[in-house]
């Protein structure tokens, strides 16, 4: 990938932390943010939920995340999200998110641990990387090159550039191709919907069959 001047630096993820937000229902007992960083979106997610659940494995972010100013309805956890000894609510969450984060993870045991957090008629929204493999993964470049520079441009004439949510956080490069996690997907999510989308990154979203309580 080109790199742009750090001048023009901006934040990939939280560019989609309305798409998340907009999969979420306006109000919900609980929810789950996997790998949730430095706590950006999860304190988003406190807006909506009863309580929300924010877990990452990285020690730094955790620390980070819980010693900003937060709601009192998060609770942060530092842990690998398919540790079995990890304390998730047994109930089941009503919306589960991953920015970032699944492809730290493998790929298969991550989407099933996901799903199983789900509670009937609840929502898994995913933001995610891939590796680009097929000429259509690279042709997106002629697309995602110039926008990833005008965007960086655009904020950093206004004040807005730079990374704050990325200090410290963990960074590992994608193994799986998007046709490998389309194929994890329609095993095991059933019925999900997995768009390729600008600056890099996949959604996946997904609804479990049944009624919500």
């Amino acid at each position: 990938m080109i790199q742009l001047p750090k001048a023009l630096w901006w934040d990939h993820n939280a560019h989609y932390h309305p798409w998340l937000l907009r999969q979420v229902p306006r109000r919900i007992a609980r929810a789950l943010d996997v790998g949730c960083g430095n706590g950006a979106f999860a304190r988003q997610l406190a807006g909506r939920a009863e309580h929300v659940d924010a877990v990452d494995v990285s020690a730094e972010m955790i620390e980070r995340a819980s010693s900003a100013p937060n709601p009192t309805n998060v609770r942060w956890l530092c842990a690998d999200l398919l540790d079995p000894e990890l304390a998730l609510d047994p109930e089941g969450y009503d919306a589960v998110t991953a920015i970032s984060s699944v492809h730290h993870m493998p790929l298969r045991p991550a989407l099933t641990k996901l799903a199983e957090l789900v509670r009937p008629g609840g929502t898994l929204a995913v933001v995610g990387h891939y590796r680009k493999e097929t000429a259509v993964d690279f042709a997106m470049d002629a697309v995602t090159l110039p926008a990833n520079a005008a965007v960086g441009a655009y904020k950093a004439a206004r004040g807005r550039a730079g990374k704050p949510n990325n200090e410290g956080m963990p960074i590992e490069d994608p193994v799986d191709t998007l046709a490998e996690i389309r194929a994890a997907a329609e095993d095991i999510l059933p019925g999900a919907a997995l768009q390729r989308r600008l600056f890099w990154r996949h959604t996946l979203l997904w609804r479990k069959p049944g009624a919500r309580p």
